[in-house]
């Protein structure tokens, strides 16, 4: 980031222009289109009512080298509605928001170029969703429940999938991998959560790093050798 630009050192003091007005040092009351400037360097411009951010407008978060950008709808200072938010990191999300936080249906591109489609509830992913490793291509589609799958399909870039349940990211229980030559084998996984072999002592009651194991155990398998 040494090549970077940086941005100037936030103000001191909150400011609101109002459109073809003069500045203000407080929004009370100000319904109207206005630009205000923040004392963390935050900037906002579009629409205000009774002194809130309240309709369409833009929002940019300050950092050092540069802002997060949100282009949307407000209402009562809180994004909701259909909204895009970009990151000066990389990525974007685009979907709809409800009091601040992703909810509803929308796309997320992570910065490592990630891609989740699909339902939000309360910022987390929660409902129909798809998500797609950037550098693997491996996808997992199903259903998502407070930002973890459940229940779905975990499909390789060679066509295998694996079709069942999961936990932390993983295959739990039950399940089906199915081959891209047609092999079908039925099992469950289990997992047992362990702490890190690396894991240095924590002070008391600081939680330790953990990570699930899992474990196959075939019931049966049929190949397509079987079946003609």
């Amino acid at each position: 980031m040494a090549d970077e630009e940086e941005l100037p050192d936030p103000p001191t003091t909150y400011s609101l222009t109002p459109e073809g007005g003069e500045p203000k040092s407080t929004s009370t009351e100000f319904t109207g289109v206005g630009k205000a400037q923040y004392t963390n360097g935050d900037e906002y411009e579009g629409a205000f009512e009774n002194g809130m951010r309240h309709g369409k407008g833009v929002y940019k978060y300050y950092n050092r080298f540069g802002y997060d950008e949100f282009h949307g709808t407000f209402e009562n200072n809180m994004r909701t509605g259909l909204g895009r938010h970009t990151y000066k990191k990389g990525g974007f999300y685009h979907g709809n928001f409800k009091n601040n936080l992703r909810h509803g249906e929308g796309t997320f591109k992570y910065a490592n170029g990630d891609i989740y489609s699909g339902l939000w509830k309360d910022g987390k992913k929660d409902g129909k969703g798809t998500y797609v490793f950037n550098t693997t291509k491996y996808e997992m589609k199903g259903t998502w429940s407070a930002g973890q799958m459940t229940q779905g399909t975990w499909t390789l870039s060679d066509s295998t999938k694996y079709v069942g349940g999961f936990k932390h990211q993983k295959p739990c229980g039950d399940g089906v991998w199915q081959t891209s030559k047609g092999t079908s084998v039925e099992g469950a996984y289990v997992q047992q959560v362990v702490p890190l072999d690396n894991e240095k002592i924590k002070k008391a009651g600081a939680p330790l790093k953990t990570e699930a194991r899992i474990f196959w155990k075939t019931a049966t398998m049929v190949s397509m050798e079987d079946t003609v």
